[in-house]
This record gives structure tokens, sequence and C-alpha cells, in this order.
């Protein structure tokens, strides 16, 4: 189809110097005019531009990574495959994936963490427009991108408690440790101490 903002030329040749009835012909068989390469006008809506690509951020939880574009996106987009995730230069695992509106949500196996540098990158599966890729309502595949940074919005704490000190009650009946940070209320067994 001829999409919206393209150029569109035509080019008709008669098919013989003579008046016949295979070339374009008013009602008395005179035959028309040969046209070379004439403008014609495009009033086409057909969408025919890419989806570009604008943004990509973690979720604040850290299991998310969103990709956001400039126009609505197609319910059917790539397979996870398609995508890879670097957390401080390691691979992450992708565990799904969705396209809403015009975020592509990729959902992790295990957390983001605070401070994380995230990258991604993104393969286009083939050179033509396919449902198997992101891509819009049109059909118009987005591009691939490489080693993009992800903006690290999560608030997920990613760094061990630090010890601070040691040191037994006023009786000697209790260690005490003390740590930079508040600790789990579940902990370690007394089988993995020793004094």
């Amino acid at each position: 189809a001829i999409t919206s903002g393209q150029t569109v030329a035509l080019t008709y040749s008669d098919p013989s110097t003579a008046d016949d009835s295979s070339a374009i012909q008013d009602s008395a068989g005179n035959d028309a005019a040969s046209l070379d390469n004439i403008a014609v006008a495009n009033n086409s809506t057909v969408d025919g531009k890419a989806p570009a690509f604008l943004s990509a951020a973690t979720s604040t939880d850290g299991t998310t990574v969103l990709l956001n574009y400039n126009e609505t996106l197609s319910g059917n987009t790539a397979d996870t495959s398609h995508f890879s995730i670097n957390l401080d230069g390691e691979p992450a695992s992708i565990y799904s994936i969705a396209a809403t509106g015009s975020t592509v949500e990729l959902t992790l196996a295990s957390a983001i963490t605070f401070g994380q540098t995230v990258s991604l990158s993104y393969t286009d599966p083939s050179t033509g427009d396919d449902s198997t890729a992101v891509q819009d309502a049109a059909g118009n595949d987005a591009a691939s991108l490489t080693s993009i940074a992800v903006t690290n919005t999560s608030n997920v704490d990613g760094t061990a408690p630090a010890f601070l000190s040691a040191a037994t009650s006023t009786d000697g009946t209790t260690v005490l440790l003390n740590y930079n940070e508040t600790l789990s209320a579940t902990t370690a067994d007394t089988s993995d101490f020793s004094i």
C-alpha cells in the first residue's frame, strides 16, 4: 500500500502509435497520450512510519524494564529471545514480555536493585515488517536497539548490611551485633555462630 507521506509518481505508456482498445481511450476510440513521471496527490492515511523508541526505565520494584515508544504498539510483539538485558555487565534472565499502549514491558526473573547499571538490546527478527517484532498497529517494525542505557528507578535494596561493631551486654549473657541498617526479623540460626 502507498503510505502517508510517500512521494508518488506515475508513468503510463500508450502501447501503440495507433488508436486501439488496449490503451486508455475515450468513447470515440481515441487513445490518451502517454504520461511521464507525473506527480500524484497522495491522500493515503496508511501509517508507513516505524514506531520511534523514546526511553527505557526500570519499575520502582525492579521487576520490569519498560520501553516507551512514540505511538501505540501492536499487542503482538517480539519474543523474549530478541531482547537482552545486562545488569552491571552480566546477562539477566527475561521471564515474559507484553506490549500495551505505547510501552513494551519486559518482566525479569529477578529484581533489579538500586544502583545497578542496566543496559538493553533488541534485535528486530527480520528485515521486513512482521508480527514477530515490536511494531505499531499498522505493522511497521521498530528499529533494533544496541546496548541502550536504561534508567534505573528501582528502590530495591541490593546492598548487604555492613557490620559495625560487637559488644556484650552488661550482665555478660548476650553478644550484641550492630549493623548499618535495619535487619530482617528472621536471622541466622544459633548454630551459625561460635564464641
